[in-house]
């Protein structure tokens, strides 16, 4: 999310396109996404990457991913509930998710910097719990290829729906005396719904044979029977899967009755949550710094611990443990005073302190940012950019190709 040099421009990799037809878009039902203060997040340019790039982004993402897991581990053994920001009441459910449902986890992104022009990729952070630009990678990005393929060539990278696709159907065939139902939830905001859309597409290709979409306050959550909806006809019908695009930091800490209800639902096998509640281990940033602890050399760790004092140069990021969106994140750049920080609603969050990656850059010293889809292998690569010392969702969406050869 930070950088400081300009070394290597990645102008040469970009290919200018015509802008995105939006009535595209609105034929698929995706206008909201260049609609208003959104015109423009579509990036005119794609962005060329070898396919020993993609190796190595895909490679670090599989490391990183059992690292993580490892990192998780050691929170738990450790008790290190306080510095992960984990709550009293949350750690029974996340030490039992742990032990009991990791194959439940179905999808998350890890954002890098560098990868490309001999850059060195580098973890930011890993978006593990509800990522977003799912429909910009899997639909969009796809649907902007099939309109300039004469000129682009070479693919992209998109194996997003079919990941999905495929570790659905290993759910289902984990838990056959479950009903082939899913419940879909988000807080009703049209970005998340239209994410939602994507893991849809993906379960129904999966073989869910009834899927439903509903906003979080009208579900049913009984700790004895399971979770329901109401139908208009009084009738009711329980779900036995459950993909919920609500952070369980934002249950654990804001809807801790709900939270217990859920741990009763998780331990006697009434649904299967997807992402179990041990992605709240992954979410946290402090995962970042046992993975740190764990491998101190490793290729593609930044430096991240809890105390900015461990930077004697005072060159380090400030990220707060459950931040998102890139608020309340400070830049400082050789001095205790940050050069740049960002507003948010997350400021009274312990904090994790990183040291600043080097980015790749173009002549107009725009950032770009990749981000390798994971659900149980790197499955897809998207990029954002932005000039700015912070990548937030100000950022512009590139596309990119893999070029063979």
């Amino acid at each position: 999310m930070e950088v400081v040099q300009l070394v290597h421009q990645v102008d040469s990799r970009l290919i200018a396109v015509p802008p995105l037809p939006r009535h595209e878009l609105r034929k698929e039902g995706l206008e909201w996404f260049v609609a208003d203060e959104n015109e423009g997040y579509f990036s005119d340019d794609f962005v060329r990457v070898n396919r020993a790039e993609l190796d190595n982004m895909r490679a670090a993402s599989a490391e990183l991913f059992g690292l993580a897991m490892e990192a998780a581990q050691r929170i738990v053994d450790r008790k290190a509930w306080k510095e992960a920001g984990i709550p009293r009441h949350a750690i029974p459910l996340i030490v039992y998710s742990l032990q009991h449902e990791k194959d439940n986890y179905l999808v998350g992104r890890f954002d890098f910097a560098g990868g490309i022009d001999n850059k060195v990729l580098k973890m930011l952070e890993i978006n593990a719990d509800t990522c977003s630009l799912m429909p910009e990678t899997a639909l969009i990005q796809e649907l902007y290829w099939e309109l300039e393929n004469e000129q682009l060539k070479h693919r992209p990278f998109n194996l997003l729906v079919h990941g999905l696709k495929q570790k659905f159907q290993k759910l289902l065939q984990q838990n056959p005396d479950k009903a082939a139902n899913l419940l879909v939830t988000t807080f009703g905001y049209e970005e998340d719904v239209l994410n939602m859309r994507v893991i849809e597409r993906a379960a129904k290709m999966a073989g869910f044979t009834q899927i439903k979409h509903s906003v979080l306050e009208e579900v049913i959550f009984s700790e004895e029977e399971g979770i329901f909806m109401q139908a208009k006809t009084g009738e009711y019908t329980r779900y036995d899967f459950w993909y919920k695009f609500t952070p369980w930091d934002i249950i654990a800490y804001d809807e801790p009755e709900l939270w217990d209800i859920l741990e009763k639902i998780v331990r006697n096998r009434l649904c299967v949550i997807m992402n179990p509640a041990y992605s709240m281990l992954l979410q946290s940033k402090a995962i970042m710094k046992y993975m740190y602890d764990l491998s101190p050399i490793h290729a593609h760790l930044l430096k991240t611990t809890f105390h900015a004092h461990d930077f004697y140069n005072h060159k380090y990021v400030r990220k707060p443990i459950f931040g998102r969106m890139g608020e309340n994140v400070s830049f400082h750049n050789g001095s205790k005073k940050p050069e740049y920080e960002t507003e948010g609603d997350f400021g009274d969050q312990d904090s994790v302190y990183q040291e600043l990656a080097d980015f790749n850059e173009d002549h107009e010293e725009y950032r770009y940012q990749p981000s390798i889809y994971w659900t149980g292998e790197a499955c897809a690569l998207c990029f954002r950019r932005q000039d700015d010392l912070i990548i937030d969702d100000d950022a512009e969406f590139v596309g990119h190709i893999v070029e063979v050869g």
